[in-house]
């Protein structure tokens, strides 16, 4: 099952404004990975990258794809419900290449009263001596608790540069 062909993946709406007591969040991060843009993208778009790596109970389900527009997704676990749809995804050819999940409005990580993520993006380019990648995972997150988030999204995401550098 694929998201309707007659909407399209790029018309899905990523939500925007916040409920009320929530605040907008962007999480960024850039890395370089001593790698060429290759095996980097080839590792970004693999879904075995994200479905093996999991560690149980939390998992990751793609429906009747992978990284392609269009493919629904969910991550899943205690305290997470991400479901989404792949969005517009940009090879290495296309400088810098892209990918896009966006993630349906009732998503959540942790409480849907704390954080609801709305869209993971990630871009990469060659440069710096290697492959610079960049993500960005946007989400609306409860005003007092924007800076345990952020700081969990620090935590979280510095692991990503070294699975990656060991799994290339």
């Amino acid at each position: 099952m694929r998201f309707d062909p007659e909407i399209g993946p790029e018309n899905v709406a990523v939500p925007t404004g916040a409920p009320e007591g929530f605040v907008e969040h962007a999480y960024r991060k850039t890395f370089v990975v001593d790698h060429s843009i290759g095996p980097v993208w080839a590792w970004l778009n693999d879904p075995a990258t994200f479905v093996e790596g999991q560690v149980w109970p939390f998992g990751v389900e793609f429906v009747d794809g992978g990284f392609e527009p269009g493919v629904l997704n969910a991550h899943h676990g205690p305290f997470l419900n991400a479901a989404g749809v792949i969005g517009r995804v940009r090879g290495p050819g296309d400088e810098p290449a892209y990918r896009d999940l966006k993630y349906f409005y009732g998503s959540y990580a942790l409480s849907p009263r704390l954080a609801r993520p709305t869209r993971l993006q990630f871009w990469a380019e060659e440069g710096g001596g290697g492959t610079v990648v960049t993500l960005r995972l946007d989400a609306l997150v409860r005003r007092p608790f924007v800076r345990v988030w952020d700081l969990g999204q620090r935590v979280f995401w510095s692991r990503f540069p070294r699975w990656m550098e060991s799994a290339l």
